[in-house]
């Protein structure tokens, strides 16, 4: 049996994919001030930003995925949390 991938409406900001980790907005939702009572309207943190181009330069381990560095995740807005981790995960370069 196939799944039908449905379309989604794409975030306000791209960078809404990933969780912030400086106001702790969770992914779709606007970031905030420091109270978390105000939603910012007109940007996403520059943390929540780096985030998101640190996990876009990285491609997609998750199986039914393998989106390649630059491209979103297929089927979500969101990028899948294998996705999130491998990004996070530091590598080592030998020369």
């Amino acid at each position: 049996m196939t799944a039908i991938p449905q379309q989604r409406r794409p975030y306000r900001f791209a960078a809404m994919a990933v969780q912030c980790s400086w106001c702790r907005a969770r992914v779709g939702e606007l970031c905030t001030n420091q109270r978390g009572n105000v939603d910012r309207r007109r940007d996403v943190h520059t943390t929540r930003q780096a985030d998101w181009i640190r996990v876009m330069s990285t491609r997609c381990p998750e199986r039914i995925c393998q989106a390649p560095a630059g491209q979103p995740c297929t089927l979500t807005p969101n990028a899948h949390q294998a996705r999130i981790s491998a990004a996070a995960t530091p590598t080592t370069t030998t020369p």
